[in-house]
């Protein structure tokens, strides 16, 4: 598998080829049509939580990159 190499000055797109998002407005907008287009129940909704999120800030301090990680045995 071979990466994609950017020039320097090139601005990072996704995977529709979108610029970054600029306001978490426009996030939750991307994240929202997102997750209307994902079939899988289970997708759809981290997609909405991701999109609930970032419609109501990361200012609190139990937001963000918080997740648990569970090892079965």
């Amino acid at each position: 598998m071979q990466g994609v190499e950017m020039k320097e000055n090139e601005t990072p797109r996704n995977q529709e080829g979108q610029p970054p998002t600029r306001d978490p407005k426009e996030t939750a907008q991307r994240l929202d049509q997102k997750a209307d287009e994902q079939e899988g129940g289970s997708n759809r909704a981290r997609t909405e939580d991701k999109a609930r999120e970032a419609r109501e800030g990361n200012d609190k301090p139990e937001s963000g990159k918080h997740r648990v990680v569970g090892f079965g045995g």
